[in-house]
């Protein structure tokens, strides 16, 4: 396909620098700096610019929420009680005139039934059971960062626990059942590309004085047998991410230039062989 030419700038126009504590998280994602998110896109320089822009939406999936419910239950218990509505369980059927009423009262984005929060609570059993899982309750949670010098266009990045004590930060992911087997796990950070986020969260975290010395994966399971897993990755996989998101950042800054945003679909038809 045609590359875009967009002559419309790629804003990322964001003045605020350091660590801050306490920002919500409308704030931070409203602020117009480079996240994790949109680097790892730039392996396809016409999504990342559709993104940016916000020509396409970002796709918002079941799992997605109920990834971000989970995040707020255990890091933030405070906003998740101020934020969120349970339905009782005599209101949860909404085709019924009682859960009608309820859920036109009541409903919202952030309203769930109370099987719902039972899941929530199961899979926090599960992730504070781990040998560190205790140990997120007393880390700084959803601690924001910006800088201006850790790449050419500001920066930023969203840390869900960080331990000052041990300068260790702990990253939840929540998985289908069966993604907490290591091998699963394995293979779902290299298609996410995992290993991005923590190079370019230690980055950037290091340019704003907040040092990383260790990683640390806690992964849980939403269903089956609520199964958690707490992984590292090698040191190796640390310069593979440098390399790539350097690239990344380098691809960026092309396409800056020339205002050129190309996809990895062919300009002409190509042949293509099914069969070897």
């Amino acid at each position: 396909m045609k590359p875009i030419t967009t002559h419309l700038p790629v804003d990322f126009s964001s003045k605020l620098d350091g660590v801050h504590q306490g920002m919500a998280e409308r704030i931070y994602r409203a602020e117009p700096a480079l996240a994790t998110s949109d680097l790892k896109l730039l392996e396809n320089p016409k999504a990342f610019w559709q993104r940016i822009t916000k020509r396409v939406p970002f796709p918002r999936t079941p799992a997605m929420k109920l990834g971000t419910l989970f995040h707020t239950y255990i890091l933030e218990p405070d906003v998740f009680t101020k934020t969120v509505t349970v339905c009782p369980d005599e209101f949860a059927n909404k085709t019924r005139k009682a859960g009608k009423e309820w859920w036109a009262l009541h409903g919202g984005p952030n309203t769930i039934k109370e099987q719902d929060l039972q899941q929530i609570k199961t899979m926090a059993d599960a992730l504070l059971a781990l040998p560190e899982g205790d140990k997120i309750m007393d880390c700084q949670a959803e601690v924001s960062v910006f800088s201006q010098t850790a790449w050419p266009v500001a920066s930023k990045c969203r840390i869900d626990a960080y331990d000052p004590n041990t300068a260790t930060v702990y990253d939840i992911k929540t998985c289908a059942p069966g993604g907490a087997h290591w091998k699963t796990f394995a293979r779902q950070s290299k298609a996410l590309k995992y290993y991005m986020q923590q190079f370019n969260y230690t980055h950037i975290a290091s340019r704003e004085g907040l040092p990383i010395k260790r990683w640390v994966w806690m992964v849980v399971e939403t269903g089956g047998d609520y199964l958690a897993a707490a992984y590292k990755f090698a040191p190796e996989d640390m310069v593979q991410a440098g390399k790539e998101v350097t690239a990344n950042i380098e691809r960026l800054m092309d396409c800056l230039e020339l205002d050129i945003w190309p996809d990895y679909t062919p300009i002409k038809p190509e042949t293509i062989q099914l069969f070897y």
